[in-house]
């Protein structure tokens, strides 16, 4: 009876070692992880001061976007990304994107990676009008 359960036991542990938090081998390197966004540059130079904080977490192809108020209160935002050579793509087409990033809603953006991911981040979004907006972003962990 004994050896029945530690065997049970063992296979049970298998099982959810398995099937971590990640999905379709969510290897993203350095992507992944939590992003703070430090600041949002207009075209014309003006910092948009963020009234709370934003963050931004890649798994897999799952993008969250969180804005943080006060204390413990938070809106959480999904969406699909993937990366395209020197774009980042994300498909908020009926999904969403934490509204004070100023993306389009409710469609697919294509935003430059002006700055690979390192200890920062930087991605550059320029509309329809040619008007750019840059993101500037720090890994948190």
């Amino acid at each position: 009876m004994k050896i029945s359960l530690y065997i049970l036991f063992i296979l049970a542990a298998f099982v959810l070692a398995g099937a971590g938090c990640t999905r379709n081998n969510g290897n993203i390197g350095s992507w992944f992880g939590t992003w703070q966004v430090v600041s949002i540059t207009s075209g014309e130079g003006k910092i948009e001061k963020l009234p709370y904080t934003v963050i931004v977490k890649f798994q897999s192809d799952i993008i969250q976007t969180t804005e943080q108020f006060g204390s413990h209160e938070y809106n959480d935002y999904w969406a699909n990304w993937r990366r395209a050579g020197t774009s980042l793509i994300i498909d908020g087409v009926n999904k969403s994107i934490a509204p004070a990033l100023m993306l389009p809603v409710n469609s697919v953006v294509e935003l430059e990676i002006v700055q690979a991911p390192g200890s920062v981040m930087v991605w550059r979004y320029i509309d329809d009008n040619g008007n750019s907006t840059e993101y500037n972003l720090k890994r948190l962990y």
